[in-house]
């Protein structure tokens, strides 16, 4: 079940969120207490918040012969809304009406794994969006989980999930060259939105660091060529 909370005239000590008018204070309880207090907002203002995942370190030389291109994510429909979303009990899920992404997950999650990659060297090259040029392989993703989980109280994380696909493109076929899933959940360690947000950034980029990884290895020491395909699961 996903509830969207809208703003409501009294603050109660249940697991909602609320709207106090006349109180220059946006109170936001999740099971009891989430962000721990009000934080200073006029009434009906909405905070925006955007995904960074920075690759650290220099490039490394290319291992893999040929461009890259990076195509939009898919995201599941119940991650796929600007407003941050929270898991709250097992089977309840809530969306922050106050709270959320500047553009779509997508897009965004999309916009950072392809600044990575080219950033990482991985590749001779990674296209900008709208290349015209034709990519030697074309990396897809499916965002599965994109969440705050605080069904436990004592120990909220911030949870990304992603399904990636790279196709190999030669000879104007399209084969899966590699596959992975990747989920990942960092704690919360502070009740605030920023911090649950960091929370998130800190996953996707622990979330591009194995793919860069995992790619490296996969076409380490391998042409191109029926020997350079390397199906990850």
């Amino acid at each position: 079940m996903i509830r969207t909370r809208k703003p409501v005239d009294t603050c109660s000590a249940v697991p909602q969120v609320s709207w106090m008018p006349g109180l220059p204070c946006l109170c936001l309880v999740l099971l009891g207490s989430f962000a721990g207090g009000c934080a200073t907002r006029s009434s009906g203002e909405k905070q925006q918040f955007i995904l960074e995942a920075v690759r650290p370190g220099e490039p490394i030389l290319p291992v893999v012969d040929g461009s890259l291109e990076v195509h939009r994510f898919s995201v599941d429909a119940a991650f796929a809304t600007r407003n941050l979303v929270y898991r709250l009990r097992r089977f309840e899920y809530e969306m922050d009406y106050y709270r959320q992404f500047l553009i779509a997950p997508g897009t965004m999650i999309t916009e950072q794994t392809r600044d990575w990659l080219a950033d990482s060297g991985l590749f001779t090259r990674v296209l900008p969006l709208g290349s015209r040029l034709s990519p030697g392989y074309t990396l897809e993703g499916n965002v599965t989980a994109l969440y705050g989980d605080f069904s436990n109280d004592a120990a909220p994380v911030g949870i990304i999930e992603i399904r990636f696909f790279l196709l190999d493109n030669a000879n104007g076929t399209e084969e899966v060259a590699f596959a992975q899933t990747y989920r990942v959940a960092t704690p919360v360690q502070d009740r605030t939105t920023e911090v649950f947000v960091d929370a998130l950034n800190r996953s996707l980029a622990d979330i591009l660091t194995r793919l860069e990884a995992d790619l490296k290895e996969a076409f380490s020491g391998k042409g191109r060529g029926s020997s350079g395909h390397s199906l990850a699961q």
